[in-house]
């Protein structure tokens, strides 16, 4: 199944939507294995932790877009162009994440803990509906 290109319909059927986001799932927790992994590694190889948590973040971020390329939305080539929007959609999501809990720690006074489980559930279906259309091409 490849993702039609802008501007095409959509005609994929919900059980293989379903299949799909199922492998960003996949692809997604891959990442944060990856992640988890390159930061715990570079915080005991002696690195500062926010150069550790950027240079992870970045690796991770490369990884899951080739993988989402290729096996998520199934397109034909990577490129530089989609590399780009996807750290940035990335960063976003993130900049988002931050200001909610934010608001839910600061304003609602809910505990960190909890708010981020509050809003765990949001941050893979915002990435996966926005990576669908505007990453990938698909309409």
């Amino acid at each position: 199944m490849s993702v039609p290109s802008r501007g095409e319909a959509d005609s994929t059927p919900s059980w293989l939507r379903l299949l799909e986001f199922a492998r960003f799932g996949a692809v997604g927790a891959s990442s944060t294995i990856l992640y988890l992994t390159l930061y715990g590694g570079g915080i005991l190889v002696g690195l500062p932790f926010a150069v550790a948590a950027l240079a992870a973040f970045v690796l991770s971020a490369v990884w899951g877009y080739l993988l989402h390329d290729r096996w998520t939305f199934r397109t034909k080539d990577p490129t530089r162009g989609g590399l780009t929007r996807w750290l940035i959609l990335q960063g976003a999501v993130m900049g988002l994440n931050i200001l909610a809990l934010w608001a839910l720690v600061s304003q609602l006074h809910i505990d960190r803990f909890l708010a981020q489980v509050i809003l765990l559930p949001l941050l893979p279906l915002t990435t996966y509906l926005l990576s669908r259309r505007r990453v990938f091409g698909a309409a």
